[in-house]
């Protein structure tokens, strides 16, 4: 009942897809046939002007390009003309019905009926096997011919249709042959399908048509399907399918054909994953790894290597393909090999992201005007390197080796001015800092550590100073980046700021919480803590604010008068309630000398504009 429901489903689709697509190249063809015909117009209008004669008006025998002078009372313009485009229009469509939709789902009802009878002689036993594959080769080969023949007699359409249906069948009786009766070999076998793949393909380079390969393609990702077998075949089902997608592979680099890469790119995962849920066994770890591997290769070249022989036309389908390509490879990868080589993932992820660093090297030596697919490499290979770091690193430095991540890529970024680096560059900063802010902090340990000197201020720190050295470099590059990036620029200085402020608190803070936690006078350890948060805020408000006049920053210096009126509410608020007077005297000695300090070099510093910030940001 599963079987026949998948059957009728894929029915359902092919039969609406197929269609479609034929219907959105036939408007493709009649748009720039349209737009030939409107230049050949144009030039035609230039010719007549250039034989007309300036002087007067050309007798009818002096203009060989002019029409012939119709009077108004022979012809009436506004009623001929919309009963000469209503017809033309509805003509078009029957044409594409009875021409092209018809033909296409007489095409697909054709394989399925020769699926269904392979399948039911199979089944009632009506003919030995070699019977019936005779019969399906015979079938094919015919179809085949018979489509050469139409297409000699300029027939192309119907050609295009018997010579996909003859390749199909071919397919069905192919597989047949090996994958149900076992009438042939792996190794005989295998000649066989690569003689069908190099015939397909050659059919659909031959008559140009990219709707052969896609139903070539079709229907070869369905012949398993539809000729299930018993046993679990898989050798056979990876065999067959890697000269598939090898055949896809060898027609689309020549061949700058949509869609149809992509279709065997998911089919072939679909059979995949459909496979080893229902039929996998740890006894076939290396057939499958091996197939993955073959497939994933297979779908590198042809989005990489393609790039340095040719151009590529269908840019954006090319990008998600390779984005899919490398997820599902090293998916797979994972699934197989996780549970017995965990502790290899890391390094695996690595030596994907290294494989991706070499493509985007060359891309960028041979092909520096393949900007998108240079960007794509980039992108994938520090994907793999923050994948990298959970895999691999302890959990306290996974923040950090993201934040260093992004920071180098956003100092590429700056280097080819790319948008979307920068913008991937900004999610994993992004990302790096959440960890710290949400993870990392709250999840200190009970035992007492060293301040700032420890497991998780240190990775903390280096956090915030990667954001900060993400900042450091734009400067020799601020004049030529937008309003937009210099502000988001500006806005990551000030994050940096803030969230060492943060780290160093939450890490103070638990020195003398945790020895609170180990002694009797846990209550005055407290306090202490207490008080020392405060001296730290004012000693880092000053610090700020000393900087900011050191390198002329008005950012700086409004940012350290936030953090001192921060401190002194904290002071008067909590200080005074929460503190016994011999711990408020220092947080309030400390606070005035600061402040009166800051007071004084304001005094004898020049004015300070406030329109300073907004310069700085912009």
């Amino acid at each position: 009942m599963d079987l026949d429901f998948l059957i009728f489903g894929l029915i359902a689709v092919v039969a609406l897809s197929v269609p479609l697509v034929s219907f959105i190249l036939s408007i493709v063809t009649f748009v720039r046939m349209g737009r030939r015909i409107k230049s050949l117009d144009q030039r035609i209008q230039q010719l007549e002007s250039r034989v007309a004669p300036t002087d007067g008006v050309p007798s009818e025998a002096q203009q060989p390009f002019a029409a012939p002078i119709v009077t108004a009372e022979v012809i009436d313009d506004s009623s001929v003309t919309p009963s000469a485009e209503a017809p033309r229009e509805s003509i078009q469509w029957e044409q594409f019905i009875g021409q092209k939709a018809f033909g296409w789902i007489a095409v697909i009802l054709s394989i399925f009926t020769v699926a269904f009878f392979l399948r039911y002689a199979y089944e009632n036993n009506w003919i030995g096997p070699v019977g019936r594959i005779g019969i399906g080769v015979l079938a094919g080969s015919g179809l085949i011919v018979a489509g050469y023949r139409y297409h000699r007699r300029s027939a192309r359409i119907f050609s295009q249709m018997l010579t996909a249906c003859g390749v199909v069948v071919l397919y069905l009786s192919t597989y047949s042959a090996f994958g149900l009766y076992s009438l042939l070999p792996l190794e005989q076998a295998g000649v066989f399908l690569a003689v069908i793949i190099v015939l397909s393909m050659a059919c659909a380079v031959l008559y140009d048509s990219g709707a052969i390969a896609l139903v070539a393609v079709v229907g070869g990702l369905a012949t398993p399907l539809l000729l299930p077998s018993e046993r679990d075949l898989y050798i056979q089902l990876f065999a067959y399918l890697a000269g598939l997608n090898l055949g896809v592979l060898v027609v689309t680099l020549s061949r700058s054909w949509p869609v149809i890469s992509s279709v065997a790119l998911l089919g072939t995962h679909g059979l995949f994953w459909s496979w080893y849920a229902g039929d996998y066994h740890p006894e076939k770890w290396g057939w499958a790894l091996a197939f993955q591997a073959v497939i994933y290769a297979l779908y590198l070249i042809q989005d990489f290597a393609g790039q340095l022989t040719r151009r590529i036309d269908n840019r954006w389908e090319n990008v998600a393909r390779t984005l899919l390509n490398a997820t599902f490879w090293f998916g797979a990868f994972y699934v197989l090999m996780e549970e017995d080589y965990r502790a290899w993932m890391g390094i695996a992820s690595v030596v994907m992201a290294t494989v991706y660093a070499v493509v985007g090297r060359l891309l960028l030596a041979y092909r520096r005007d393949a900007l998108t697919e240079l960007v794509t490499a980039v992108a994938i290979s520090v994907g793999f390197v923050v994948l990298a770091i959970p895999l691999q690193a302890d959990a306290r430095w996974i923040a950090l080796g993201w934040a260093a991540t992004a920071t180098a890529l956003w100092w590429f970024r700056l280097r080819i001015n790319s948008p979307a680096l920068g913008a991937l560059s900004a999610a994993i900063a992004i990302a790096s800092v959440l960890r710290v802010v949400f993870l990392d902090l709250p999840s200190y340990p009970h035992e007492v550590l060293v301040p700032v000197v420890n497991r998780i201020a240190l990775s903390s720190i280096g956090v915030a100073g990667c954001v900060a050295a993400a900042v450091f470099v734009t400067r020799p590059y601020r004049n030529r980046l937008g309003p937009p990036t210099r502000f988001v620029a500006g806005a990551a200085g000030l994050g940096a700021i803030v969230l060492l402020w943060l780290i160093l608190t939450v890490d103070l803070y638990n020195f003398f919480f945790a020895i609170a936690r180990i002694t009797d006078e846990s209550t005055s350890w407290r306090r202490v803590g207490q008080m020392s948060v405060s001296i730290l805020w004012t000693v880092y408000a000053s610090v700020l604010l000393g900087l900011g006049f050191r390198f002329s920053k008005s950012t700086l210096r409004w940012t350290a008068i936030v953090f001192f009126a921060l401190t002194i509410g904290k002071v008067f608020v909590l200080d005074m309630s929460g503190l016994s007077e011999i711990y408020r005297i220092p947080a309030f000695f400390v606070l005035a000398i600061f402040l009166g300090v800051a007071a004084r070099v304001y005094q004898r510093s020049r004015p300070v504009a406030n329109s300073e910030i907004q310069q700085e940001l912009e």
